[in-house]
C-alpha cells in the first residue's frame, strides 16, 4: 500500500484535450457481480475527498494501448481488428476470480485471480497490433496486471484515510471474459470516455 497518493490528472505523452487513443478494454457491462461489488467497495470510499470514483459505465480492464488514432491508418487499424478477431477466435472464454484490493498512488483498483490467466488475451491482441500497426505504443507498458480502476486520486494527500476505510476483505466474484473491446478513448475532465469501434469474440 501506498503512503500517500498523487494526482492521476496529469497530461501524459501525446494526449489532449479531443484526441483519441485506441485501447483495447474488457468491459464488465454484462457482469452484475462485478458492478455491485465495484459499487460497495466506492461506498465505503465515497466521503474521502481527493477522490474520482468510476462511474458504473465507464469501469473497464484495460487490456491493450494501441496508440493515437490519427497515428494509425484506416488499413493497419483494420488489418489489426481482423488480426484479433482471428486470434481470439482460438480462445475460450476464460474465468477468473475478481475481487483483490490493490492500490497505486494514483487510484484504488480491484485485481483478479489467478494472476496471468488473462494474459493469452493481451498477448493474441499484441501480437495482431504488432503484426500490422506501424506507429503503436506496445513498449510502453510491457507487463500487465489486470485490474478494474475503482477511483482515481485527483490530489497530493495521505493514503491512510484511503486504507482505512477499505479495511475489509471483499469475497471475490467470478468475472467471465468471453470478449474484448477496441474503442476510441479520450479524457474528459476527470474522466475517461469512449465510444466502441469494434467486438472481438472469443472461442464460442
Amino acid at each position: 500500500m501506498p503512503e500517500r497518493m498523487s494526482d492521476h490528472w496529469w497530461w501524459r505523452p501525446g494526449v489532449r484535450p479531443g484526441r483519441h487513443l485506441l485501447v483495447w478494454h474488457i468491459l464488465p457491462d454484462d457482469q452484475p457481480e462485478v458492478r455491485d461489488l465495484v459499487r460497495h467497495c466506492q461506498n465505503k470510499l465515497a466521503s474521502i475527498n481527493g477522490l474520482d470514483l468510476i462511474p458504473g459505465e465507464w469501469l473497464h480492464m484495460t487490456t491493450q494501448i494501441v496508440g493515437f488514432e490519427d497515428e494509425v491508418p484506416a488499413e493497419e487499424n483494420e488489418a489489426m481488428v481482423a488480426g484479433t478477431i482471428h486470434r481470439l477466435a482460438t480462445i475460450p472464454p476464460i474465468e477468473v476470480e475478481f475481487g483483490k484490493l490493490w492500490m497505486h498512488s494514483e487510484a484504488v483498483m480491484l485485481g483478479s485471480r489467478p494472476s496471468r490467466a488473462l494474459h493469452p488475451i493481451r498477448q493474441a491482441i499484441r501480437d495482431a497490433t504488432a503484426q500490422a500497426v506501424t506507429v503503436h505504443q506496445l513498449d510502453d507498458e510491457p507487463d500487465w496486471t489486470p485490474h478494474i480502476s475503482i477511483a482515481y486520486s485527483n490530489t497530493d494527500r495521505s493514503a491512510r484515510p484511503i486504507i482505512d476505510a477499505l479495511d475489509l476483505r471483499p469475497d471475490p466474484v467470478p468475472l467471465r471474459v468471453a470478449q474484448v473491446h477496441l474503442v476510441a478513448q479520450q479524457r474528459v475532465g476527470h474522466l475517461y470516455r469512449w465510444k466502441r469501434l469494434t467486438t472481438a469474440e472469443l472461442k464460442g
